[in-house]
C-alpha cells in the first residue's frame, strides 16, 4: 500500500520540529499551501515536483525517504539506489585542490540532479580518507537572508567547534588560533544562500586567512548556478575570483559499466548502453530508472513512454518556461548545437537549461541530452499554445 502524501510530509516536519512557514520560505511556497499538503486538503502538481525536492532537502530526508514522498504523489524516483551511489567521478578532485594557484581553492559546480544531497558526503569521506580526519571540516550557510551578523559568525563558530566566538572579529581570531595549530580541508555548502553582507565578511576572512596562514587552508565550496553566478556575473568577492573551478559531469556509459549487475540486451543490434544513451543521453537522473526497468525486461517501447511522460522533465522545462518565453525556448528546441560551452553562459534560458541539466557540455559545446528530451520539450510547448 503507497503511503499517504500528508502522512509523509507531517511526519517529517515533526521529526526536526519544522514549521510549515519555515518550510513554505526554505522551498518558495506560501505558509496556506504547505499546510494543505500537511493536511491532504491538496498535493503537489507536476510542475512542483522541484519544490517536493527542495521540501526534502530542508527537512533532512535520505535518498529513500526522498523517492518515498515523492512516489507518494505519483512523481519518479530522484535518486540511485543501486550499489553505485555516486554518480560522478570524484577521484581527480583533489588534485584540482592541490594544485590551485595561487591558493588551494576551488570550486565544485555540479548541474541539477548529481549526487545530491549525497554528493557533500562523498566529498568528506574522500577528504578523510586523505588527510587526518581532524583535519577535515564542514559548514553549511544558514539560509535565512534576515539574520544579524553576530549570529550568523556564532552559527558558524558553533559548526566549527570554535569557542567564545561572539562576532566576526572573534571568528576571525578564532580560526587564525586553529590555524596555528593545524591544517585545515574547510568544505563549505550552500555559500550562495542566506545573507550578502554576512556572505561577504566571511568570503574576506577566509581569503584573508589563506594569505596569513600560506598552505595551511584548503577550501571546497559547493553549488550550482547561484554559485556560479557569484564567481562570473558579479565577480565582487576575491575569494571567488582567484578560485579554481571544477564541473563535476556524470557519463551514463561508465555509470553503467560500474554496476555489477547483468546488462539485460533489449535490442540485438545495439548495445544497452548505447540505447540508453540515445534515449537520456548522459542525464544522472534519469539514468537509475531507465536501467532499472531494464532489469526487469522492459520492451524498448516501455522506455521510450517512461522518458515521454517523466514528471521531472516536465517540472524542470516548467522552471524555464519562468525565465523564457515561448519561442525563445521553441528555437533552441529546434536547434541541436546550442554553441560554445562557457564557464558562464550569457543567455538567460540557455543558462537555465544547462544548470537544470537539460541540456550538456560535449566536446566544449552545448548539445541537448537527447532526441527524446527535445521532443518532450516542444511537446510541452505545442500543449502550452493549444
Amino acid at each position: 500500500m503507497k503511503a499517504d502524501f500528508a502522512d509523509l510530509l507531517d511526519q517529517h516536519m515533526r521529526r526536526i520540529r519544522a514549521s510549515a512557514s519555515a518550510v513554505a520560505i526554505e522551498i518558495g511556497m506560501s505558509r496556506e499551501a504547505v499546510n494543505n499538503w500537511r493536511r491532504g486538503y491538496s498535493k503537489p502538481s507536476k510542475k512542483h515536483r522541484d519544490k517536493v525536492v527542495a521540501c526534502s532537502s530542508y527537512l533532512r530526508l535520505s535518498e529513500l525517504e526522498c523517492n518515498d514522498l515523492l512516489s507518494s504523489v505519483g512523481f519518479n524516483d530522484e535518486y540511485a539506489l543501486y550499489e553505485s551511489h555516486q554518480l560522478v567521478n570524484y577521484s581527480n578532485l583533489f588534485d584540482a585542490l592541490e594544485k590551485a594557484q595561487p591558493y588551494p581553492i576551488l570550486l565544485v559546480l555540479s548541474q541539477a540532479h548529481i549526487d545530491q544531497p549525497p554528493q557533500k558526503e562523498i566529498i568528506l569521506k574522500m577528504a578523510e580518507a586523505k588527510y587526518p580526519q581532524s583535519q577535515v571540516m564542514h559548514i553549511q550557510m544558514p539560509f535565512a537572508a534576515k539574520i544579524e551578523m553576530a549570529s550568523f559568525f556564532q552559527f558558524m563558530g558553533s559548526q566549527l567547534n570554535l569557542e567564545g566566538v561572539e562576532d566576526e572579529l572573534t571568528f576571525e581570531f578564532k580560526l587564525g588560533d586553529l590555524l596555528k595549530s593545524k591544517n585545515i580541508t574547510l568544505v563549505i555548502t550552500r555559500f550562495e544562500h542566506g545573507n550578502q553582507a554576512c556572505r561577504e565578511i566571511l568570503a574576506g576572512i577566509l581569503r584573508n586567512s589563506c594569505e596569513m596562514y600560506t598552505g595551511r587552508l584548503q577550501l571546497i565550496l559547493c553549488g550550482g548556478e547561484g554559485l556560479s553566478s557569484l564567481k562570473y556575473a558579479q565577480g565582487n568577492l576575491s575569494l571567488l575570483n582567484i578560485a579554481v573551478s571544477h564541473l563535476l559531469e556524470f557519463n551514463l556509459k561508465a555509470w553503467i559499466k560500474s554496476q555489477s549487475i547483468d546488462t539485460v540486451l533489449i535490442d540485438e543490434d545495439v548495445p544497452t548502453d548505447e540505447l540508453l544513451f540515445s534515449m537520456i543521453g548522459n542525464h544522472p537522473a534519469l539514468a537509475s530508472p531507465m536501467f532499472q526497468s531494464v532489469q526487469l525486461n522492459q520492451s524498448k517501447q516501455e522506455l521510450v513512454d517512461m522518458v515521454a511522460n517523466n514528471d521531472m522533465l516536465y517540472c524542470d522545462f516548467n522552471q524555464v518556461l519562468q525565465v523564457s518565453n515561448v519561442k525563445k525556448l521553441s528555437d533552441l528546441l529546434q536547434t541541436k548545437d546550442l554553441g560554445p560551452y562557457r564557464p558562464y553562459i550569457q543567455e538567460d534560458t540557455l543558462r537555465k537549461l544547462f544548470w537544470l541539466n537539460l541540456v550538456r557540455k560535449q566536446d566544449n559545446r552545448l548539445v541537448w541530452h537527447s532526441d527524446a528530451i527535445r521532443n518532450f520539450g516542444q511537446n510541452m510547448i505545442n500543449e502550452f499554445i493549444e
